[in-house]
């Protein structure tokens, strides 16, 4: 997995991804350079706990299953690191 430092990059937004089914890319913008890189995250073809992007473009994969949620968590907390930006960051927070 791919980190981006929160030092270097700044959250621009999220859109609908064109990588093969992933769900949306997270746009981040490196803060000297200007350039923008797009990180794919989410998997259309399962579903998820929420939505938080604000494009809501899979309301059918919601399921708001406590349990499911819980579980995805304690499998995928070694995908985080503190500071940093990663699929596994945006999965955590914006769909779990």
């Amino acid at each position: 997995m791919t980190y981006y430092s929160k030092n270097d990059y700044k959250l621009i937004g999220y859109k609908k991804s064109n990588t093969k089914n992933k769900m949306y890319d997270g746009i981040l913008q490196n803060k000297q350079t200007g350039r923008t890189v797009s990180i794919p995250f989410g998997d259309k073809r399962y579903e998820n706990y929420q939505d938080k992007t604000g494009l809501n473009l899979y309301p059918q994969l919601i399921h708001n299953d406590k349990e499911r949620r819980r579980l995805y968590r304690l499998r995928h907390k070694k995908d985080l690191k503190d500071g940093y930006y990663s699929a596994g960051m945006f999965s955590w927070n914006l769909l779990w």
